[in-house]
């Protein structure tokens, strides 16, 4: 998708969630995860580039020690239909014996967060925990997986904002939005 046309399609989609809702389901998530793994000296998982927003912004709300890595895992390559999860780059950090927190945007299927979590656990984490900012409620999700941790809930609609893109467009913006249906 052209510049263009993303911007056109930016101009006729409905606001979701404004930036206050946005940082306020942010700031709430920070506190929670924080509760439960403040003690646990953390590997912060990034996953790129949708997890990059949130991961940034939670790290503001943090004041424990971590550390703080990436991982490079996606099934959409730029497109809105998923397929096979593609590695780009693995964790740079042991994570044997580690709490390790795997951050993303969105969690839809969950198969990226599946195939994330078990290379985790196969590198010898000793326990994974998901963080994502939104969750979409429909019936298409893997039964066996779940989040840990969402900040914010919507309709299965194509979202995009806050470490979500419309086409590799808008990852930036620091309100959500949604587009009712797919012109594209």
């Amino acid at each position: 998708m052209q510049l263009k046309e993303a911007q056109k399609i930016h101009k006729s989609a409905d606001l979701l969630f404004d930036q206050l809702a946005v940082e306020e389901g942010i700031s709430d998530l920070a506190s929670r995860v924080a509760k439960d793994c403040e003690k646990d000296f953390p590997l912060v998982l990034c996953v790129m580039n949708g997890g990059l927003y949130l991961t940034g912004q939670l790290l503001r709300h943090w004041e424990f020690p971590l550390t703080l890595d990436y991982v490079h895992a996606t099934r959409y390559r730029l497109a809105t239909l998923g397929k096979d999860v593609l590695w780009k780059a693995y964790p740079q950090n042991d994570l044997k014996d580690r709490h390790v927190l795997i951050i993303d945007d969105i969690f839809d299927q969950g198969y990226t967060l599946e195939e994330v979590k078990s290379y985790c656990i196969k590198h010898g984490a000793k326990k994974c925990s998901s963080v994502f900012l939104i969750r979409k409620t429909h019936d298409r999700k893997k039964a066996d997986i779940q989040p840990d941790y969402t900040g914010l809930e919507c309709d299965d609609c194509y979202v995009y904002g806050a470490g979500m893109d419309l086409d590799g467009h808008f990852r930036n913006l620091s309100s959500i939005y949604f587009v009712k249906s797919r012109p594209w």
